[in-house]
């Protein structure tokens, strides 16, 4: 009775499926924007033509009649997007005042401000070449210019220095120190540059032309003497002005070379095992030279005729080391003398922690007191607790004997 009861049913698997129907496109190519709603209604009729002859449709089918074909979608969605693009605006920035370089590239468009930190670090690249440039004396460049225009050199190198100056006062004030110290002398600094710019004005509207050109050759010979005063009180610190020239080298010995090596024989003889030997050779050498006093006044007094002649060896070869060690004697006392100075405030020091060490324990036994004192008073307190409450009770006995005799008597 089951297999008559499904019988009339229609099987599920017979309906033609809806995502299974063939697509059908037009066979006529269409060219150009304006021929897309003709091709589109001429599309049109035809689907329907060949969806009518394929079959019968079905009920559970949809109706894609009303649909728009793939190519004619894409054509719409196309010419939506060339629309857009012709009306959509490009916003331009204007141009920075600052700038000396026009901001307008090849293509038109407008470029962005380059900033002013960039534009620093491009100068400061370019005044670094420029120095080396001029600092290689094999740069035909330079040759050329001197054969040519006939221009200084130190005019030039003057020139970078002036300008490598003005950059690191650019760079400090941009720094918060620089800037901190602006607002500490900001009102100083201010008269004082104002002041020296309307000189300087002044003088060169004064002065003709040959003189403003005079003025870096004179600059630059004072800075040449300051240099070589500061020079030459850096070789008085050193003691290179001191040493003794050869014939062969006219000129002191380097003072690089001079200052690296007193850094190093200072830091080796600062350390403590170092100081400790020489001080240790001192009083050793101290002792060996009153012996050879005493002995030298002992021959002396003795009128020998042979002593004038008589040299003690062992004296000769400690003469003999000690004699480079001579130019380091006077650094070594300086530093014996802080050394000294340090181990008396240490002593000092060493007092002072003797004295809070003594007030503290006197604080502690105050305190000790104290506490004795707090307890004291603590137990004496509950002592007059104790009392008065018995007191109280008493009194509270006595009242209610009093009020039961009232009531007798009543």
């Amino acid at each position: 009775m089951s297999v008559n009861k499904y019988a009339n049913l229609p099987d599920i698997d017979t309906a033609q499926d809806v995502y299974e129907t063939e697509d059908v496109f037009p066979s006529s190519q269409v060219h150009g924007d304006s021929s897309d709603e003709e091709g589109a209604s001429s599309n049109r009729p035809s689907t329907i033509r060949v969806r009518n002859g394929e079959g019968i449709a079905n009920k559970e089918e949809l109706d894609s009649s009303n649909l728009i074909g793939a190519d004619e979608a894409s054509k719409k969605f196309r010419r939506a997007e060339k629309r857009r693009e012709k009306s959509r605006s490009h916003y331009a920035y204007p141009p920075s005042p600052t700038s000396s370089v026009s901001s307008v590239d090849e293509s038109g468009k407008h470029s962005r401000p380059v900033p002013l930190s960039h534009r620093l670090r491009t100068l400061q690249a370019e005044l670094s070449a420029l120095e080396l440039e001029l600092a290689d004396p094999s740069n035909p460049l330079l040759q050329q210019e001197k054969d040519r225009e006939n221009v200084d050199f130190g005019w030039l190198i003057r020139g970078t220095v002036d300008v490598r100056g003005r950059l690191e006062k650019i760079k400090k004030d941009k720094e918060g120190r620089g800037k901190l110290v602006g607002v500490v002398l900001g009102e100083n600094t201010a008269k004082t540059t104002k002041k020296e710019g309307e000189e300087k004005e002044e003088e060169e509207e004064t002065q003709p032309n040959g003189e403003n050109e005079a003025e870096p050759k004179v600059g630059g010979f004072q800075d040449l003497v300051e240099m070589d005063r500061r020079v030459g009180e850096l070789e008085k610190l050193v003691g290179s002005s001191t040493s003794i020239l050869d014939e062969t080298s006219p000129l002191p010995p380097p003072l690089l070379t001079l200052i690296t090596r007193v850094n190093s024989q200072l830091a080796v003889l600062t350390q403590p095992r170092h100081l400790d030997g020489i001080s240790r050779r001192l009083k050793m050498l101290l002792s060996d030279l009153d012996r050879a006093s005493a002995q030298q006044a002992q021959r002396r007094q003795g009128n020998a005729p042979g002593a004038g002649g008589h040299e003690d060896p062992q004296l000769v070869a400690l003469v003999h080391r000690l004699g480079p060690m001579l130019p380091q004697i006077p650094h070594i006392l300086t530093r014996l003398r802080t050394l000294s100075t340090l181990h008396a405030s240490a002593g000092e020091f060493q007092g002072t922690l003797e004295r809070v060490e003594r007030e503290e324990m006197k604080t502690k036994e105050e305190l000790k007191e104290l506490e004795s004192a707090v307890g004291t008073l603590e137990k004496s307190l509950e002592e007059n607790r104790d009392v008065m409450k018995g007191n109280v009770e008493g009194l509270e006995t006595r009242l209610n004997d009093l009020f039961r005799r009232f009531e007798s008597l009543k």
